[in-house]
């Protein structure tokens, strides 16, 4: 299924249900997959809340090394994270881009941040077995980011861990609370 726009998410099953273990249904795992530079990466539905168009992103003073700045969603103020950067790639916006924006925690506790995806390509379901380890390297290659890798309709995309990568592999504090 292609993305046409936010709408074509909300007729996925499951999507942005927080409380569903996306591995416990049926064998199956629901990713969103989207571009960065020229590789395709996935990452499970469970922490998206919405994708939404790519607007004017102000800087945030003083923010932690990553958040390239925040936006306003409806009046709410999200934090803008570096992706591309963090993974090593070029920021390549265009007419496609789009922004994911991630929800972690529970109702008035829930801290969203968003990454700016250069195009979001699909919302696909992938058997939990048909993800394999990374290869392995000779370097000093983080991989701890990574889940593996899922052949998908786009060819094969780098499975995120999007809880590891935006949560530094710790809980979240509050709201713009970065002390």
């Amino acid at each position: 299924m292609a993305l046409s726009d936010v709408d074509d998410l909300k007729e996925v099953d499951g999507f942005g249900d927080q409380e569903e273990d996306e591995d416990d249904r049926s064998g199956t795992r629901t990713l969103v997959t989207f571009r960065l530079d020229r590789q395709a990466f996935a990452v499970e539905v469970a922490h998206v809340r919405e994708i939404v168009d790519v607007t004017d992103i102000a800087p945030l003073p003083g923010a932690p090394s990553g958040i390239i700045g925040m936006i306003d969603l409806r009046g709410e103020t999200i934090a803008i994270f570096d992706l591309a950067a963090h993974l090593g790639l070029p920021d390549r916006r265009g007419p496609d881009s789009r922004i994911i924006i991630f929800s972690f925690g529970e109702d008035s506790a829930a801290v969203s941040l968003g990454v700016v995806a250069q195009q979001v390509l699909r919302v696909c379901e992938v058997a939990v077995d048909a993800v394999t380890p990374m290869p392995e390297t000779t370097t000093d290659w983080r991989n701890a980011d990574v889940q593996g890798l899922v052949m998908t309709e786009d060819g094969k995309a780098i499975l995120l861990d999007s809880g590891h990568i935006l949560r530094g592999g710790r809980d979240l504090p509050g709201e713009f609370d970065f002390g």
